[in-house]
């Protein structure tokens, strides 16, 4: 099977820990003529002790999350293309109400029209949902005014150009994502979220190693939402980032990029932002079998109904290690601050995550994952702090 397009299992979208990044099951595929159909199945039952992220009155919740999904790939000389589909269906065990049935279709293709020229399309469909306490429910007591989880609908179309070859002196890459969203429960809360999201980037490359790279970058992101009353939320967000980007020098991958974020708003009413931004992500392998990667970012993330926006700083480090063919584990740690700019209660959040996980590869086709995840937010708004402990049991099964 062509490595451009790969097989990969599409996580369910709630209540989910990641298998470590080694344990990954070998599926066989089923021929049909050009096209190969490749169906997969992962089950989980998990166990939350706070499954609202209360502050008090915790409730704990058992979860089990089914789902199916299938393939196509197919391939044309050096052209690939896939479309998956998938079912992720919720139950919970005292809270029939927040059961949930997710559906993901998503096409995508890979054309290299030459050694220089490649561009990457996707067209991606979700119906999904936020669980309670997640999302916009998340803040402003509106949790308490609702009895099941918010579901929505995205459709989004994506493209990725890439003009260069690898090893030239200069690359352009440009991409852009067109995103709608509409929520479709508990209208009179949901409908002013209805949105529109805009994406365009262009990022040159300049080689200065035979396996590295400064990076320019200029990024635009316009957010339209459906319903535009005089305290709009509507902005256009500009990055300009500058960095570099390196393959195996020391045993290390990585793309650092620093620069400037700047927030403006289409209202009078809101207060525009400017202010320094960073993406990081750095991967060292010390042995073959064993990865750590870590990862930092600062970014501008919409508001959920409190303030302007919520200016978000995040720094992670996760340690993969295989101890044999068949056994891995996977131990991270995560700290995030989250500031409510132009909230009239100053909202601050710290959260702090630790997660660790063994996987156990049984056979080519079947792979065992048992997981623990711990996090603590601590707000500097009343009635605000939580943590939670998670652990989970996943099965991975293909042909």
């Amino acid at each position: 099977m062509n490595n451009r397009i790969l097989v990969s299992i599409i996580a369910p979208s709630a209540f989910i820990i990641s298998l470590p990044a080694f344990a990954a099951i070998e599926p066989a595929s089923i021929d049909a003529g050009p096209v190969s159909i490749i169906p997969m199945m992962s089950a989980q039952v998990g166990y939350d002790d706070n499954f609202f992220s209360t502050s008090a009155n915790e409730q704990d919740e058992t979860i089990t999350v089914l789902s199916p999904s299938v393939q196509l790939i197919a391939e044309n000389g050096l052209n690939a293309y896939r479309v998956i589909y998938q079912i992720n269906q919720g139950i919970h065990q005292n809270s029939s109400a927040d059961n949930y049935t997710d559906h993901t279709l998503s096409a995508d293709a890979h054309f290299e029209f030459s050694q220089r020229s490649i561009i990457d399309l996707k067209a991606n469909y979700i119906k999904g949902h936020e669980a309670r306490d997640t999302g916009l429910s998340a803040t402003g007591g509106i949790a308490n005014t609702i009895s099941a989880p918010l579901e929505y609908d995205t459709q989004t179309l994506s493209f990725n150009y890439v003009y260069g070859a690898p090893g030239a002196t200069g690359r352009i890459q440009l991409y852009g994502e067109h995103l709608d969203r509409e929520y479709q429960n508990f209208r009179a809360i949901t409908a002013g979220r209805d949105d529109t999201e805009v994406t365009l980037g262009a990022v040159f490359f300049y080689q200065v190693m035979p396996k590295t790279s400064l990076l320019f970058e200029a990024r635009n992101k316009d957010i339209n939402y459906d319903v535009d009353p005089a305290s709009s939320l509507d902005s256009n967000t500009w990055k300009y980032l500058v960095g570099a980007t390196w393959e195996g020098s020391a045993k290390t991958t990585g793309t650092v990029k620093v620069g400037l974020s700047k927030k403006d708003f289409d209202s009078a009413s809101r207060k525009d932002f400017t202010g320094g931004s960073w993406e990081a992500s750095v991967r060292w392998e010390p042995r073959t079998y064993s990865v750590v990667d870590i990862s930092t970012s600062r970014n501008a993330v919409e508001s959920n109904g409190n303030g302007d926006f919520i200016d978000t700083k995040t720094y992670n480090i996760n340690w993969n290690h295989a101890w044999s063919d068949i056994v891995s584990t996977d131990l991270g740690l995560g700290y995030s601050n989250e500031t409510y700019e132009g909230a009239a209660d100053g909202r601050e959040d710290d959260t702090t995550s630790f997660n660790m996980g063994m996987s156990y590869d049984m056979r080519r086709w079947l792979t065992f994952g048992l997981n623990y995840q711990y996090s603590d937010t601590d707000s500097n708004l009343a009635n605000t702090d939580f943590s939670k402990n998670l652990f989970m049991l996943t099965v991975n099964a293909s042909l």
